[in-house]
């Protein structure tokens, strides 16, 4: 019987750099920026604002990720919430162009 996996699931509000020159709208330009970032998937990207620059426009986004196994949290049921948010936080502050303001467990484990 194979076990099931579980990928646990956070909704981060962030502030992410899209570059001028990215292929795509906003919205994919900062999907791709996140997902740049190991172990870190974007379900779903709301645009919340954003504030134009020269090189750059900078996104204010809300996005639900998914947290895979680069991210030393997948198929861990011990991972508790606290260490769950707080890995994720610290990925997206080392995540170039991205800086994270808020990030919740969207489904807390059974």
């Amino acid at each position: 019987m194979a076990a099931a996996i579980h990928t646990p699931s956070v909704e981060a509000t962030v502030t992410v750099r899209v570059s001028q020159a990215a292929t795509g709208d906003l919205v994919a330009g900062a999907r791709a920026q996140i997902e740049r970032i190991d172990g870190l998937r974007v379900e779903e990207i709301e645009i919340a604002g954003l504030r134009p620059g020269l090189n750059d426009t900078t996104v204010e986004a809300v996005a639900t990720l998914s947290v895979g196994q680069e991210a030393g949290t997948e198929a861990d049921p011990d991972a508790t919430e606290e260490f769950v948010v707080d890995h994720v936080r610290e990925r997206l502050a080392d995540g170039f162009g991205v800086d994270p303001e808020r990030v919740e467990r969207v489904d807390p484990p059974d």
